[in-house]
């Protein structure tokens, strides 16, 4: 009986790595950390957070309007460097890529609250010098930082970008392989699927909520989901264009497309963003 115990164990353990894998290669993985992203700036330390900044204008130009990036679970400020580096996007806006706080270092200790994350950005924020509000972009596990960082600063947010984006509470629970993720030593998973594991076991709670704060947001949404997402599922987008009623919606749906949307339709986002905002 021990035997087969410890072989349905490693079998199980082997499924949820297959299953788990999956998260982390159609994410954005988290690299070694870095100093200096090329053609971009160098990287800067803002509390528990990282970032890339560009395109700042010059004293006596008008100030551009921000553009704050958001990755998802996990991930890093790399995400978003077609963005950053697209010459039309840096006509248009300051950009600032992150890394949430959590994801900077390997041993950190994840931040699985959405409200200390949108705290994390309030400062990035207030670096918009425009006469506009910010504009945030969140990818997969990033919609809902994102969103929750719109719901508690209004008055500095005038805009959001939801890609392949979580929201809906029924959609974005744990499932049996995150519950037995719990479990398993971080040798075996690996940091990031663990630190991963950890912030998606305590979202569900979270985003039920944020749900009567969903009508508060005034202000244009662009929603992007591909109907071949295995990793969100694809009826969230039909979640969030529901709950965001005092919003101006914007929806495009991507037939036979994945999670790699954000880099797919990269030029396609691009284009709708400089249109809508």
């Amino acid at each position: 009986m021990p035997r087969f115990t410890g072989r349905l164990f490693i079998g199980l353990a082997l499924v949820l790595s297959v299953l788990l894998g999956g998260l982390l290669r159609a994410s954005e993985q988290n690299p070694e950390v870095i100093t200096q992203l090329a053609g971009v700036g160098p990287v800067q330390t803002l509390g528990n957070l990282q970032y890339v900044e560009v395109n700042t204008s010059p004293e006596q130009a008008p100030a551009k309007q921000l553009l704050i990036f958001v990755h998802g679970t996990p991930g890093s400020l790399t995400a978003f460097e077609t963005y950053l580096r697209d010459p039309l996007m840096r006509q248009r806006f300051h950009m600032i890529s992150v890394t949430r706080p959590g994801w900077v270092h390997p041993d950190d200790v994840k931040q699985e609250m959405l409200g200390e994350q949108a705290l994390a950005l309030e400062p990035l924020l207030r670096k918009n010098q425009s006469t506009k509000g910010a504009l945030l972009m969140g990818h997969s596990y990033g919609g809902p930082v994102v969103a929750r960082t719109a719901m508690d600063f209004p008055e500095l947010v005038a805009g959001m970008v939801l890609v392949a984006s979580t929201g809906d509470p029924q959609l974005s629970g744990p499932r049996w392989y995150n519950r037995f993720a719990m479990v398993l030593p971080r040798f075996i998973l690996g940091a990031d699927l663990k630190g991963a594991n950890a912030e998606i076991l305590a979202l569900k709670p979270q985003l039920i909520n944020m749900l009567p704060r969903w009508q508060d947001l005034q202000i244009p949404v662009l929603i992007v989901q591909g109907s071949d997402d295995k990793l969100v599922h694809p009826a969230n987008a039909d979640f969030l264009q529901s709950v965001l009623v005092n919003a101006s919606v914007t929806r495009i749906n991507r037939e036979d497309m994945g999670h790699f949307v954000l880099w797919q339709e990269a030029s396609l986002i691009r284009d709708n963003i400089l249109s809508l905002f």
